[in-house]
């Protein structure tokens, strides 16, 4: 029975199509060799400037928009929006979805935190300009979600499930998901965890659907909720209205400085989203990448 299951997990794990293989490997290869070297360099020269969260958002923005038009069109002699932003009612259901999702669970577990007494609110200092942080916020976490999940669930990652298919595809971007957050302030082993559970969540919705509407939907309303309550997003301190959570229970539950997505509370959700995009009907896009 064990060689039988690891035959199966063989089977699962071979390339998707030995046409594409050779290919999709090399265009994987040139798409970080154009992407990751420009987004270090950028986010160095801004960083005096500007804040961690700033920096990071604007660098990693601008090069992915910019490097997977360019493969997209040079490569793929396709249109930016065919990596997975479909303008049609699929693509627009998909990013309801994503962006109740992603609100309605992290307001629920801060919600939880607080009434549980595992956080605090507590103001967050003078906000005369709350109306501007707000806008601004907006416009900074949509940017860095945009360029996260292009990096992580688009050019490279569509050309990885070509490749690979979707079983390596999505639990190993899931591991360098987390690993790209382990550099955050306060971060911890189930933050880390948590983090690649996000990585799976956000690879599943996007196999299901061959759009990005629904995975970016959760990623960014996920981040702009917390920030919009002054909750920490990823270790980060982002205080758009004046107020802010504080860890006042474990950290186990609370998240401690991390934020709630250190929480063990989280991981439950987290598996309570995977079940729920298992058995809810999504379309699925057919002018992508991937066949």
């Amino acid at each position: 029975m064990i060689r039988s299951w690891i035959r199966g997990w063989i089977w699962a794990l071979r390339p998707a199509s030995t046409e594409f293989f050779l290919r999709s490997l090399l265009r994987l290869v040139v798409f970080l060799l154009v992407t990751v070297p420009p987004w270090w360099l950028i986010a160095g020269l801004l960083a005096p400037f500007l804040d961690l969260l700033v920096t990071s958002a604007v660098s990693l923005g601008v090069v992915t928009l910019l490097s997977t038009a360019g493969m997209m069109r040079i490569y793929e002699m396709r249109p930016f929006y065919t990596v997975g932003f479909f303008a049609n009612r699929a693509g627009g259901v998909h990013l309801a979805i994503g962006l109740a999702l992603g609100a309605g669970c992290s307001l629920f577990i801060i919600g939880s935190q607080w009434a549980a007494g595992l956080v605090r609110m507590e103001r967050a200092g003078d906000t005369p300009g709350w109306a501007g942080s707000l806008v601004l916020g907006f416009g900074v976490l949509l940017v860095g979600a945009t360029g996260e999940e292009l990096l992580f669930r688009g050019y490279a990652f569509q050309h990885l499930l070509c490749a690979f298919g979707p079983w390596l595809t999505i639990t190993s971007t899931s591991v360098l998901f987390a690993l790209a957050h382990n550099a955050n302030p306060a971060s911890s082993a189930v933050g880390a965890i948590n983090t690649g559970l996000f990585g799976l969540v956000f690879g599943y919705a996007y196999w299901r659907t061959r759009d990005l509407w629904l995975p970016l939907g959760m990623h960014f309303a996920w981040n702009f909720s917390l920030g919009v309550v002054g909750a920490n997003v990823s270790g980060l301190k982002i205080r758009l209205m004046g107020i802010s959570f504080v860890s006042t229970g474990p950290g186990i539950w609370s998240g401690g400085d991390y934020g709630p997505e250190a929480s063990l509370l989280t991981t439950l959700v987290l598996a309570g989203i995977g079940v729920f995009l298992y058995k809810t009907r999504l379309g699925r896009q057919e002018q992508g990448i991937p066949p």
